[in-house]
């Protein structure tokens, strides 16, 4: 199924879903994603009850790790977000976002947990949360050139893709010459 389809330097380029994307909790993240739902657990850790996901927000809170409310919309579809929907029936906070203190200070060599690097956690969680909704609403892309030719699949846009494709088609035309196959 084609989301999106261009010709580029003579090459056809088709966006097409990724109908077996991979979870991006699988990967080697920096945030913990804390879900308290009893549908859904598309986070890093889950809870049923909500004393547990209070315990574990506070205890992130009391060793100075960044905690940031993740919010839900469900409503013939679901979508997450760092920041709340406008809708009070179908939306709400479904848990919360960790970046931890200790992780960060590690990943990037710091000594202490500057503001400069505080900036930069609120930034990687922002990207997590968007990569997981992407994955979450089937929002996973891979391009096809020239219908049999180069294929790539695991992006989570379509710019992605497209960009990604379209540098391909770059190297194809620089190395050969010449804009058709």
């Amino acid at each position: 199924m084609n989301a999106e389809t261009e010709t580029y330097k003579d090459h056809e380029i088709e966006i097409k879903y990724d109908m077996y994307s991979e979870n991006p909790r699988e990967w080697d993240n920096i945030c913990i994603i804390h879900i308290g739902h009893t549908r859904y657990s598309f986070g890093d850790e889950h809870y049923t009850d909500r004393q547990s996901i209070d315990d574990a927000f506070h205890e992130a809170e009391k060793a100075g790790d960044i905690v940031l409310p993740l919010y839900m919309y469900e409503h013939g579809g679901v979508t997450i977000s760092l920041t709340p929907f406008s809708c009070p029936w179908d939306s709400g906070q479904v848990g919360f976002v960790k970046v931890p203190r200790e992780k960060m200070i590690e990943e990037f060599g710091k000594k202490i947990f500057t503001k400069k690097l505080k900036k930069r956690a609120l930034e990687i969680a922002k990207a997590e949360v968007e990569t997981l909704d992407s994955y979450i609403r089937g929002d996973v892309y891979g391009y096809v050139i020239d219908d049999d030719g180069d294929a790539c699949w695991g992006y989570y846009s379509i710019e992605d893709a497209m960009q990604e494709a379209k540098g391909i088609v770059d190297r194809i035309v620089e190395e050969t010459g010449k804009n058709m196959d």
